[in-house]
């Protein structure tokens, strides 16, 4: 006779949430330079009332976050251009420090870079991804390449993954 028993309790292991894409745990790892043990994460409901991953290290000592927000709301795309549009429009002077979004291409239409914010948002059509980087004392080149390796494996596992790489 075989008996099986199973239950559940106090173990230490936890199931990964779904925000938390190990490919992204990994992307991070790998642009950081650190191996992905090293990339802590943590799920939470960001402002917006969405899902988010915020990916953590300590790279040479120095604490670096990248919170990736996954908004599954309607009308990405028009949400995307809207902020991009909003963000370029200034009427008179622009206030110091000022600086337009960037293009990013390879990651969907109107993809851009937001340097006063600094975060990365791209759309595939069905979501609106934002990554955040809060990597002080680092260039906006060495942000972007890791909002860019965060956000990039959201885009894998969707139907339109495809139509939306198409675009510069």
């Amino acid at each position: 006779m075989t008996l099986l028993v199973a239950g559940c309790g106090g173990g230490s292991i936890r199931a990964r949430p779904a925000v938390c894409k190990l490919k992204a745990q990994e992307a991070v790892a790998r642009d950081l330079g650190v191996h992905t043990d090293d990339v802590a994460y943590a799920k939470s409901i960001a402002n917006n009332g969405m899902p988010q991953c915020a990916f953590k290290a300590r790279p040479g000592g120095r604490k670096v976050v990248v919170t990736v927000n996954v908004d599954n709301g309607p009308q990405p795309y028009f949400r995307m251009l809207r902020t991009v549009d909003e963000a370029t429009q200034i009427f008179g002077v622009p206030p110091p420090g000022f600086h337009a979004p960037v293009g990013v291409s390879g990651l969907g239409p109107f993809a851009s870079w937001f340097p006063n914010q600094d975060h990365l948002m791209a759309t595939n059509y069905e979501l609106l991804l934002t990554a955040t980087v809060a990597w002080p004392h680092s260039g906006q080149g060495a942000q972007m390449r890791l909002a860019r390796a965060a956000i990039t494996p959201y885009f894998g596992h969707l139907r339109n993954a495809a139509k939306a790489k198409s675009f510069p």
